[in-house]
């Protein structure tokens, strides 16, 4: 008989910062930018590269800040008019089309790789009983984006389940992100452990939620805080496999 030290346990894990991060980040910026001033001058509406990138970064800043703050899911067709409206673009269902497709595929031109120790931690843990569940905000990146990148990653495997909030109509912090973590899982939310590197949306919004968090912190600075911080994620199973054992013994299954 062997002990699944996290059986009965489900672990939520952010995505961007935390298991996957860009190659290249300002690729991303700049083929969209260059892509949007292709597609705008195509439909007779010629501005330059710097507008286009002014009016792209601001609007970026703005919606970015609305979902960390408040938890609001930005609609994809409101982005692009927020980017339109400075440029003085008006609206056509066919440009509307080619901007949809450039802003939901940029993310895949900084070449997204997993981050160090992100297959390692996913593979013990998936071995640990928990039950994994993805749970990660979207900008501009679609969700059916974001599944097919997972998969040519080779991560879609360790995943229970995958919580996005272009789906959701909700982003981290809300509560009811992390509401649907444990309802879709039927446990109760002092079983679910979230990680994440970001401490407003990750930390701060399953702590309220009644959740359990992790501070990922990459940069090495391990403050002394309230929860649990690693610094690399291969520190997390043996942290998750005391916290757990803990708070109550694992389950007894068939080795």
């Amino acid at each position: 008989m062997t002990v699944k030290a996290l059986a009965g346990w489900t672990v939520s894990l952010d995505l961007w910062g935390t298991l996957i991060g860009h190659t290249d980040k300002d690729a991303v910026t700049d083929w969209r930018v260059a892509e949007f001033a292709r597609v705008f001058d195509t439909f007779g509406h010629r501005r330059t590269l710097d507008e286009v990138r002014a009016a792209t970064s601001a609007t970026d800043q703005k919606v970015l800040r609305q979902q960390r703050r408040h938890g609001v899911q930005p609609v994809l067709d409101d982005m692009l008019a927020a980017i339109r409206s400075p440029l003085d673009i008006p609206n056509s269902p066919q440009m509307s089309s080619a901007l949809r497709v450039v802003h939901t595929h940029a993310a895949l031109r900084g070449c997204p790789q997993p981050l160090e120790g992100a297959v390692e931690a996913l593979t013990a843990l998936s071995m640990s009983g928990a039950r994994l569940v993805l749970t990660s905000n979207t900008l501009a990146t679609s969700a059916e984006v974001h599944r097919q990148l997972l998969d040519d990653l080779g991560l879609s495997g360790y995943f229970a389940d995958m919580l996005f909030s272009g789906e959701l109509g909700i982003a981290k912090p809300h509560p009811d992100v992390f509401n649907a973590i444990t309802t879709r899982a039927q446990c109760p939310p002092q079983r679910v452990w979230h990680v994440g590197d970001d401490r407003r949306t990750d930390v701060n919004g399953a702590l309220t939620a009644g959740c359990r968090a992790v501070h990922y912190r990459p940069d090495g600075e391990a403050i002394p805080d309230e929860v649990p911080v690693i610094t690399h994620l291969g520190q997390l199973i043996d942290l998750l496999t005391t916290a757990c054992q803990r708070a109550g013994a694992g389950t007894v299954v068939p080795s």
